[in-house]
């Protein structure tokens, strides 16, 4: 099959994994229900979230000392919900 640049693309193409069905041009490609700035889940340490927000702000910078020291500060206090939050916050686009 050759392309001639007049083909149109057909009203059968699938979504890209991930991608809510409805999604056009204008939306985001991210998964569905995707929040783009998360509230921080109920009950985390004050403490606790704003080490994960100096982390997400020290990996937005490339600041590879600082993503040391404070993740080994996360560690040291952090549960499952904490490192699920961090998780969260990295793939927040900017």
């Amino acid at each position: 099959m050759t392309c001639d640049g007049d083909d149109q693309l057909g009203d059968d193409m699938t979504p890209a994994p991930g991608t809510p069905a409805g999604a056009g041009p204008g939306d985001p490609a991210g998964p569905a229900g995707f929040d783009p700035s998360p509230a921080p889940p109920a009950g985390i340490d004050p403490a606790v979230r704003e080490t994960v927000e100096q982390i997400v702000q020290a990996v937005r910078d490339g600041n590879d000392p600082a993503i040391r020291t404070l993740l080994a500060e996360l560690a040291e206090v952090a549960d499952a919900t904490a490192l699920l939050y961090l998780r969260e916050r990295l793939y927040v686009p900017r």
